[in-house]
């Protein structure tokens, strides 16, 4: 027998939701998809940060003054906490804290929406060390280390489980040897090492190598962080290719080709086109000519479609002129950045938010990331 109870107005809905937790509001997306598209509304994050203490931004990472990476936090207003509780910078690792003459340096190496960061910390004597950690709580955690010899090409974070907390990490990286004789023959460029931590079983696992083929430039994008999206996690390479694995370091279906854009080459020029999470789907933003343009990949048909179509800029242009899109916010906010100048770019009305960071500057990397202010239990299964 059907329900006699009217459905509940969208007003009350929406406030509902912006006073929900993290989880929950990850579970009520895959619901209904009125409540997924309000949950992605420009309007939306502004209020449910405010309304559940939560914080909602980019970490921006780039090189400072020294050797060392630089990391802050940026944010629309209103979705970055107060000065008390927003992680503009890393904390120091506790190990650290009473040593002030160490010099270190902390390099975020893969984000999540739920709160946590992959950070690598590298001592002056080059020792690295891989570590968990929330920083809006400031806890920090060690991890073994996977094999720190080879050279790490890409990282991804995947939370499985918030409440016990249970993620993965998956690392690739290339191993120093020359190629070996049976993946030569094959006509390799180059293959990459896979690693797997797994947090309920504490340690690394070896996986199937990654194999590289022909043509010239499959190699990773150096300033395209992992996308997880649709149940996947998507790697960029800078042949115009993208590299889909699944949560054991697999590849799920063969490589696929970027979305083609006006004035772009695929071969030799992939600056403007970049892979990002874009309301629970892989996106890839483009800068063409006339604008800024997204598509959205489909995993069934493995086909890009077109969302948003040349969006003009010219009021961006008029303060960075060659300020390139990073990725989407929300449903209708671009982010854009050159230099040390970051835009929260407003597609509807063509308004824009401007922050300017204080340490990071050239050539960026931007770290999604969602949190709430609690502290989580990220320790070792078992730990006391």
């Amino acid at each position: 027998m059907a329900s006699s109870t009217p459905p509940l107005p969208s007003e009350i809905i929406f406030k509902i939701l912006t006073r929900t937790s993290l989880e929950t509001l990850d579970t009520c997306k895959a619901v209904k998809k009125e409540w997924h598209d309000m949950i992605f509304e420009s309007s939306f994050m502004p209020q449910f940060c405010a309304n559940s203490q939560n914080i909602s931004g980019y970490f921006v990472q780039g090189p400072s003054n020294s050797y060392y990476y630089a990391s802050e936090f940026v944010s629309m207003d209103g979705c970055s906490g107060n000065s008390t509780t927003t992680p503009f910078h890393l904390p120091r690792p506790d190990e650290l804290v009473n040593s002030p003459a160490i010099s270190f340096s902390t390099r975020i190496v893969a984000s999540t929406m739920q709160g946590i960061l992959c950070c690598v910390i590298t001592r002056r004597n080059r020792r690295r060390r891989y570590h968990i950690c929330k920083p809006s709580t400031k806890q920090w955690v060690k991890l073994p280390n996977p094999r720190t010899r080879y050279l790490t090409e890409k990282v991804a974070l995947i939370v499985l489980r918030s409440k016990p907390l249970h993620f993965k990490i998956i690392r690739l990286s290339s191993p120093p040897t020359s190629q070996p004789y049976h993946y030569s023959k094959l006509g390799l460029i180059t293959h990459y090492r896979c690693e797997i931590f797994d947090s309920e079983y504490w340690r690394w696992r070896q996986g199937k190598d990654i194999l590289l083929l022909y043509p010239q430039y499959s190699f990773f994008h150096p300033y395209a962080p992992a996308v997880h999206a649709a149940g996947l996690i998507y790697f960029q390479l800078c042949d115009g290719q993208v590299m889909a694995l699944n949560y054991d370091g697999e590849e799920v279906f063969p490589k696929f080709s970027l979305p083609n854009c006006p004035g772009i080459d695929d071969k030799y020029n992939d600056g403007h086109r970049l892979i990002n999470e874009y309301k629970g789907k892989l996106g890839c933003t483009c800068l063409s000519p006339n604008g800024i343009m997204l598509w959205v990949f489909d995993n069934g048909r493995r086909d890009w479609e077109l969302i948003i179509k040349e969006v003009d800029i010219e009021i961006i242009k008029g303060e960075a002129k060659y300020a390139i899109p990073h990725g989407f916010y929300n449903a209708d906010i671009a982010l854009m950045a050159q230099g040390n100048r970051v835009f929260f770019y407003k597609l509807q009305d063509k308004s824009f938010n401007l922050v300017t960071l204080k340490k990071c500057d050239g050539f960026l990397e931007f770290f999604p990331f969602r949190s709430d202010l609690e502290p989580m239990d990220i320790r070792m299964p078992g730990a006391k």
